[in-house]
């Protein structure tokens, strides 16, 4: 009689304690009346089989009321359970989280409970679990595996928590073989693993990278030739033009001018003499004695014609020299041998009794 009192004080109050978790709050991220619902069913046949210390069972409950509708009581009573069933670490960590959530002021009797309960516990179990040391050297790609959970590359070489009892650890790389080791723990205890990777013997090898193939219609030669833009950039630059070469215009301008100068001043000696010879001679009839000044004059008056014509010569010449003339750094390897100033030959220049004859290859 005594025992079923209790029994229903138990259930009414178990039923008191949720009603209380559940109640309708002024939150944006509330869950749907559904749901709601459905995580209060879940959570007191969850929060019975605990009391009846059934975790087993109970732990199925209590997780998906928890996913459904978060209530510190129903996680605080999931952590105790994990930690009664030997999952040390995943049942401190959701102890830890709940003892870290902000409480309300007025907590109900009941959450205030909860929460000591959950701190004897965390406090109990966190000096149980065990701790393992995975070392292996790295390879491209390596995936390591802890209980079939992948253990990122960080927890290397570093203590990683684990319950107490026997686990698997393997590693698995491209090109290698597969690495594992099966090892038990205590409570409490610290275990090293050193594990090591052998290369497989049967594995594929990696083939080489393609190279691009010419394209359909492309002959051998095109695709094997360079670029166009390699070919201009390995001719030769051209060497820079130069002030052109007024050398021979100089030249020959200043055989002009002197030429000139000659021819003036014989000239004017010409015209002295003629003069001179016609006071001398009248009606150009001259004696004998006349005949040496005669024969001067006439003298100086043909070279004086021959001087006006080698500088008339010279001018031009030099003249024509000036706007012909071709750059100074004439590459001498391609001068034939017929010199020239800008395509144009050297004047050949012949001097006769009469006449002057000036003569060019243009």
């Amino acid at each position: 009689m005594k025992r079923s009192a209790h029994r229903l004080l138990s259930t009414l109050g178990l039923f008191g304690t949720v009603a209380q978790l559940y109640a309708p709050t002024v939150r944006a991220e509330d869950a749907s009346a559904t749901e709601t619902a459905a995580a209060r069913a879940l959570a007191v046949e969850g929060l019975k089989l605990a009391q009846a210390n059934n975790c087993t069972e109970a732990l199925p409950k209590l997780e998906r009321a928890e996913k459904l509708y978060h209530s510190a009581v129903v996680a605080s009573r999931l952590g105790e359970c994990y930690v009664s069933v030997g999952r040390l670490v995943e049942g401190t960590e959701i102890l830890r989280k709940v003892l870290r959530e902000p409480q309300p002021a007025d907590a109900t009797p009941a959450l205030t409970k909860a929460l000591d309960r959950a701190q004897k516990t965390l406090d109990g179990a966190t000096p149980r679990i065990a701790g393992l040391t995975i070392k292996i050297t790295a390879v491209q790609d390596m995936r390591v595996k802890l209980d079939g959970n992948v253990v990122p590359s960080a927890l290397l070489d570093s203590e990683v928590p684990a319950d107490p009892g026997e686990h698997t650890i393997e590693v698995t790389a491209p090109g290698f073989l597969r690495s594992g080791s099966r090892l038990s723990v205590s409570e409490g205890e610290k275990k090293s693993v050193t594990l090591t990777l052998a290369r497989d013997p049967n594995a594929p090898v990696a083939p080489p990278p393609a190279t691009a193939a010419p394209t359909s219609g492309a002959s051998p030669t095109a695709a094997s030739s360079p670029p166009e833009s390699a070919r201009v950039a390995s001719a030769p630059a051209p060497a820079p033009a130069s002030a052109p070469n007024h050398t021979a215009a100089y030249v020959s301008l200043g055989f002009g001018v002197a030429g000139v100068a000659v021819g003036g001043v014989l000239g004017y000696l010409t015209l002295t003499k003629k003069n001179d010879l016609q006071e001398q001679c009248p009606g150009d009839v001259c004696s004998q004695n006349q005949q040496g000044d005669l024969d001067s004059a006439r003298g100086m008056g043909n070279l004086s014609t021959i001087a006006f014509g080698v500088g008339a010569a010279g001018l031009v010449l030099g003249t024509v020299l000036f706007f012909t003339a071709g750059p100074s750094n004439v590459d001498h390897a391609r001068v034939t041998p017929k010199p020239r100033f800008a395509g144009l030959s050297l004047p050949r220049v012949a001097i006769g009794p009469t006449q002057v004859q000036l003569s060019a290859d243009f």
